[in-house]
């Protein structure tokens, strides 16, 4: 694998497939960093799944009464989140500027998460003192998730500076995700959904929680106390092997300017003119707005839509397998075409899947919901590579314009768009249920009711899926540009000033934004 000539049949083939000499050295640091995915996507996948029917079914709040405990959560985050930024940026330490706040973060994370699910005794208090402690335990875990993830995030640029590696690093997190998603589900289905019967074994019990969701109730309270906490240390713990298992370069003795509100505030302000950052902006935030809508409103879908809420467990279990398993063909494109063409090519596919949901009712065939979640999750599989893949080149697109490196003010628009985003639209998703008289808890809801429920699975969805595509082809960077980029960068802090033609600089303002001699680069 080391010969660009020669070699081996497989050597040829990992060549071909765009991995760089130094991947088997580079993969046990892969595996390491990305552990840390299990807190970051498997907490919210969680949340997402089961906190709405949790906080209706289990605790009775009502639709609009779970969103204010989403929003008001979520709102935090707008201030915390560019904090950590900012903090991150300029921390000094002999483990580099991110890694220290792996273990900084561990406990608190923890502690918040199994208090999402278990609420200490004022279960039988009135709905409002319910949701100001469900508010306040969302905010505790949403600023312990952003002192972790912001930092875990800006670290991938620093540890991946090469183009490929980048895809290869996120590529690797597609497998960890998937195991770190499917375990979660898989611990709190069994947990939420296990009944010893007689006549049959554990195994055999085990198999029959998975093929069947229950109907949630007040009676399921214990049940969440336990998936809390058990949760809380499978997400947690892996932080311990980032942290071991990563190195960052020192940053003790790195020299940063007195901090002033108005700098803080025109840096946020210089990040936003990228145009590449702009479009990576837009395709999370539609792309996000889509998935969070279909996540919040799936266990109402399945149960007053088509009547198959006993098979939440395993169209779910299914839907992440599937995700998991087209990162093979993702990884390919990406290395051939670009790091956008998944999205290019699969998102009409979650349009497919959406337009198929409309079939789908009560008394349909199962084979109906089965294709919508075969395309839905062919098409999830192409746009979650793509956001993942092209954020480290943010980076270098912001130092050719600014001359600095701000990977955790970057990586704070990344982790901000997951969480705010995850917030509104619970909120929204809420709103809009009660706004067309959904009753979680009615033994049938009016057809006007059961409108809203698509309405926010499906018509929204498309919509937003729709603008993601028009910014997947906004979005221009490739290979050769990044190659380009890098090294005017270099040759910049090298030289102190860069020769390029002028179809090279042209390619950097289009990039950009910016005219050349208006950025750090060309000065």
């Amino acid at each position: 694998m080391e010969e660009k000539k020669g070699g081996s049949f497989g050597s040829k083939i990992l060549i071909f497939l765009g991995f760089d000499a130094d991947f088997k050295s580079a993969l046990p640091t892969m595996i390491n960093y990305n552990w840390a995915v299990f807190l970051g996507n498997g907490s919210f996948y969680i949340i997402g799944l089961f906190l709405i029917p949790f906080l209706t079914k289990v605790e009775g709040l009502t639709p609009a009464q779970a969103g204010i405990v989403a929003l008001f959560a979520k709102l935090c985050d707008a201030v915390t989140d560019p904090a950590m930024g900012i903090i991150t940026d300029r921390t000094r330490s002999k483990l580099g500027r991110h890694r220290p706040y792996l273990i900084i973060g561990l406990i608190p994370v923890a502690l918040t998460y199994f208090g999402m699910w278990y609420s200490f005794g004022i279960s039988n208090a009135h709905n409002t003192i319910k949701m100001i402690y469900f508010t306040g335990m969302y905010m505790l875990f949403s600023t312990a998730y952003t002192v972790v993830i912001v930092p875990h995030t800006a670290m991938l640029p620093v540890l991946a500076p090469k183009y490929n590696l980048r895809t290869q690093y996120n590529s690797v997190k597609t497998i960890i995700d998937a195991i770190g998603t499917e375990g979660s589900f898989l611990i709190a289905t069994l947990i939420l959904s296990y009944t010893a019967k007689s006549g049959k074994n554990v195994f055999q019990n085990a198999l029959s929680a998975l093929g069947n969701t229950p109907q949630f109730n007040p009676s399921f309270k214990g049940r969440f106390m336990i998936m809390g906490l058990v949760l809380c240390l499978f997400f947690s713990l892996p932080l311990l092997a980032t942290f071991f298992g990563t190195k960052e370069p020192s940053s003790k003795d790195e020299v940063f300017p007195k901090f002033s509100f108005k700098e803080f505030v025109s840096e946020y302000k210089s990040i936003w003119s990228s145009r590449a950052f702009k479009q990576y902006f837009a395709l999370s935030l539609f792309n996000c707005l889509a998935l969070n809508f279909i996540s919040n409103t799936s266990y109402y879908f399945l149960d007053n839509v088509a009547g198959m809420v006993g098979l939440y467990t395993i169209t779910t279990f299914i839907a992440q397998a599937g995700e998991a398993a087209g990162f093979p063909l993702n990884y390919v494109i990406s290395v051939n075409l670009s790091k956008q063409a998944p999205a290019k090519i699969e998102l009409p596919f979650i349009i497919v899947a959406l337009v198929l949901s409309f079939f789908v009712k009560s008394g349909s065939p199962a084979f109906i919901l089965i294709m919508v979640y075969i395309f839905y999750n062919f098409g999830l599989a192409g746009v979650n590579s793509v956001t993942g893949n092209i954020f480290p080149d943010i980076t270098d697109v912001d130092e050719m314009i600014s001359g600095e490196r701000r990977e955790g003010k970057i990586a704070t628009f990344s982790t901000l768009i997951k969480k705010i985003i995850s917030g509104l639209s619970a909120a929204f998703t809420g709103f809009i249920l009660s706004a067309f008289g959904f009753n979680p808890n009615a033994a049938v809801n009016t057809p006007k009711a059961i409108f809203g429920v698509r309405f926010t699975y499906a018509i929204l969805p498309i919509i937003f899926i729709s603008f993601s595509i028009v910014a997947a082809y906004k979005y221009k960077m490739k290979k050769d540009d990044h190659a380009l980029i890098l090294g005017a960068i270099n040759e910049k802090k090298e030289k102190g000033s860069v020769s390029l033609e002028e179809n090279e600089k042209k390619i950097c303002e289009e990039i950009s934004g910016h005219k050349w001699e208006e950025m750090w680069i060309g000065k």
